[in-house]
């Protein structure tokens, strides 16, 4: 048996959020739908602004140059190129965009310098979202204040400069309340989201480190219970398992000739030897000490079989850094009728008992509970 475990592995990542490679192809969608509709938008209110009137600069000029944004975005994320460029890009835009509106409300005629600088708002929040998906919530909030105070300092500004007021123009103030109400609504989301999110992290971090083996990255004990009880649930409704017992021979003379740290090595190397050999639909567990359960939903004693001797041919094949050759002895066991956990393993013991009393090194199927076990 080895002692204990002394190498801890690295803990998986946390949650990457939006931001992850899982939720890539779905962001990349969602851009393609937002542009999409969008750009529909762009040219519908330019038609009309063009027809109907009244002159509006900012559609007239400005409208055509995010369209043409809207339709690069589109093409570049639908080639599959970097959703981050894409998002820098429209995220620029939209900000000069923001600013292009701001300065003509300044010197259009105070009739339109409302309509241009209430637009400009309700574009903000689009950018305060973009950002919120750019950015972690601490940065898209500076982000987004920044660009609230430029748009409610250059309105006034332009407005005391024709000698107006606050009380001149109420319907400006309730824009820009409402405007700011939204981004603080927006920002408290976002802190939900990150906290959520850290929060999951941190405990799929834990369930991930209670149920894996710390030397060799493999599911523990624990986590083989539910994977063994998962399968027995299967062939219940008449679908085949099997399992195999795994046990490298003779363990204890590698820690006591070469080292705790060599025969560390030898169970990592092994673990990893069996990882690369099975299905991805199998799971292989660290039993305890030197032993290996394989757990094989849908195989029948005779292909548990092949495969134990495919594994039992991958252990002793290549010799293990530091000590040499290791062989090692398995025991196959199919799922009966009304088996549980505890009697289906002891079967796959038996059959490792027999392959040990058998000269090691070898695979053995089925067999009575054992009445005792032959050293490592």
């Amino acid at each position: 048996m080895s002692r204990p475990d002394r190498r801890r592995f690295a803990p998986p990542a946390r949650p990457a959020g939006v931001q992850g490679p899982l939720a890539e192809p779905l962001r990349r969608r969602l851009y393609l739908a937002a542009l999409g509709a969008g750009s529909a938008v762009l040219v519908l209110v330019w038609l009309l602004t063009w027809q109907r009137g009244p002159y509006d600069p900012y559609v007239l000029y400005v409208h055509p140059l995010l369209l043409l944004m809207c339709v690069w975005a589109a093409a570049w994320l639908w080639q599959g190129r970097s959703l981050v460029v894409a998002e820098r890009v429209v995220f620029i835009c939209n900000v000069l965009a923001v600013g292009a509106q701001m300065g003509l409300a300044l010197i259009a005629p105070e009739a339109d310098a409302l309509g241009l600088a209430s637009a400009a708002y309700w574009m903000l929040v689009a950018l305060s979202i973009l950002s919120y998906l750019l950015l972690s919530a601490r940065g898209a909030l500076w982000v987004s204040l920044a660009l609230y105070a430029l748009c409610v300092v250059l309105p006034w500004a332009g407005l005391a400069l024709r000698g107006r007021g606050p009380g001149d123009l109420p319907e400006l103030v309730r824009v820009q309340l409402t405007c700011g109400a939204i981004l603080v609504l927006l920002y408290g989301l976002a802190w939900y989201r990150e906290r959520f999110l850290l929060e999951r992290g941190e405990r799929l971090t834990l369930e991930a480190l209670a149920n894996t083996d710390a030397l060799t990255g493999l599911p523990n004990r624990r986590a083989l219970y539910g994977a063994v009880e998962g399968v027995l649930r299967d062939a219940a409704q008449d679908h085949p398992a099997c399992l195999i017992l795994l046990d490298l021979d003779h363990f204890k003379g590698i820690n006591d000739r070469y080292g705790h740290n060599a025969g560390d090595a030898v169970l990592i190397q092994a673990a990893q030897r069996l990882r690369g050999h099975l299905r991805s639909t199998d799971t292989v567990g660290r039993w305890g000490g030197e032993e290996y359960l394989i757990v094989l939903p849908g195989a029948d004693a005779a292909g548990a079989t092949q495969v134990a001797e495919r594994l039992r041919r991958e252990i002793g094949s290549l010799p293990f850094a530091e000590v040499g050759p290791v062989t090692a002895s398995l025991g196959v066991a199919e799922a009966q009728p009304g088996d549980d956990l505890d009697r289906w393993v002891a079967r796959a013991d038996a059959a490792l008992y027999r392959a040990k009393a058998g000269g090691r090194n070898r695979v053995c199927v089925g067999g009575p509970p054992p009445a005792g076990r032959v050293g490592a």
